[in-house]
């Protein structure tokens, strides 16, 4: 069952993919739940998702990425409907955070590794996995930030960084989210 999305066509479309009881202005918001009243009703475990090929403008998951079956083939869903140029944003709880697995219906933990072999994203290590896909996927990684709970939020500001490096480091709970922001490129002969 849907709701209008009233989107007209010419107007961009942003959606908020996993939006709980978190709808946002502005963006299609899309969960599996009806009791959370979203614009469109998906369960985002089920592929092909209801948008064409390079058909979105932007999309946002917040804490609902680390909630699915197959992350990764919903990463790669978002990516095939992208337009180049469009961002993506994602959240989730800190790999430090107790929240992180504790939530019954948590089935991951991501961490800057989570992404390695993707455009943008240089790590150490070796993933065969990962270098079978390098600079295949035609996405970035553009910006990354973990995120400290309010009450830390003074250790971020200087001379206090080495605080934040230390905690971050050596401590749990600490950080709250992590944050990833992406954007689709487009064909290697296009840049």
């Amino acid at each position: 069952m849907q709701k209008a999305i009233g989107v007209k066509p010419n107007e961009k479309i942003w959606l908020n993919l996993g939006c709980g009881f978190k709808q946002r202005a502005g963006f299609v918001n899309v969960d599996k739940y009806e009791n959370c009243d979203p614009d469109v009703v998906h369960d985002l475990n089920t592929f092909p998702y209801p948008w064409g090929d390079e058909s979105v403008d932007g999309i946002i998951m917040w804490h609902s990425l680390e909630h699915l079956d197959d992350w990764w083939a919903v990463f790669l869903e978002c990516v095939r409907i992208l337009k180049a140029g469009a961002l993506m944003q994602i959240r989730v709880p800190d790999a430090t955070t107790d929240a992180a697995m504790t939530y019954r219906d948590h089935y991951h933990i991501f961490d800057i590794h989570s992404f390695h072999g993707i455009r943008g994203r240089s790590g150490s290590g070796t993933n065969a996995k990962a270098e079978l896909t390098s600079e295949t996927i035609p996405i970035e990684m553009v910006d990354y930030s973990r995120i400290p709970y309010d009450r830390y939020r003074w250790m971020v500001r200087r001379p206090f960084r080495f605080i934040l490096r230390f905690c971050a480091n050596h401590l749990r709970n600490f950080f709250f989210e992590q944050r990833f922001l992406f954007v689709k490129v487009g064909d290697d002969n296009e840049q």
